[in-house]
């Protein structure tokens, strides 16, 4: 059940379903041309003052990248509308802001 989104500002997750969201670089202002030499990371929470915190899994290559976080995890996180951002780190220390926006997690009822 994958609803294509190319509006990165806010995104729909379907709790306890194996959320996998692919962005390519070309559809996020600023970003550098290629993510060669960068590592990413990703976070959600409820806000910035936040201890809870839930953590995407990211796979990428030169020109785009893949988050994703297992059903283990989203089953555990409550309905309501939550804050990610995408930081990038580049293999000269330097950490830039890549994306951020908000994570609509709605509830399901089969599992």
């Amino acid at each position: 059940m994958a609803t294509p989104q190319t509006n990165l500002t806010l995104i729909d997750l379907y709790a306890g379903t194996d959320f996998v969201k692919g962005i390519q670089v070309s559809e996020i202002e600023g970003a550098p041309d290629t993510l060669q030499g960068y590592a990413l990371f990703a976070q959600m929470r409820k806000n910035h003052e936040s201890e809870k915190f839930w953590q995407f899994e990211i796979l990428k290559n030169e020109f785009d990248f893949v988050m994703f976080m297992d059903s283990s995890i989203t089953k555990t996180i409550p309905a309501g509308y939550y804050n990610y951002d995408v930081v990038s780190l580049h293999a000269s220390g330097v950490r830039s802001l890549l994306i951020r926006g908000k994570i609509n997690v709605l509830p399901t009822y089969t599992f």
